[in-house]
């Protein structure tokens, strides 16, 4: 499932909480968007951060070692 989608869901069901209370099924279902959200939220940083060099004003790539790698 997309980001857009996820987020367009969790302000739809936000909306619908602001008006009235959620049912039980409309909170797990919110609760589900916003864990996905996170999920792909820590998957698309961590991805920035593997793939982010550091290089000094020689030019030099000084990217300090990563975790796992």
């Amino acid at each position: 499932m997309e980001m857009t989608e996820i987020i367009d869901k969790i302000n739809s069901l936000n909306a619908t909480k602001k008006e009235r209370e959620l049912t039980a099924e409309e909170s797990e279902e919110l609760a589900k968007y916003r864990q996905l959200y996170l999920q792909n939220f820590k998957a698309n940083m961590r991805n920035i951060l593997d793939n982010t060099k550091v290089i000094n004003e020689n030019g030099e790539d000084i990217t300090p070692k990563k975790k796992g790698n």
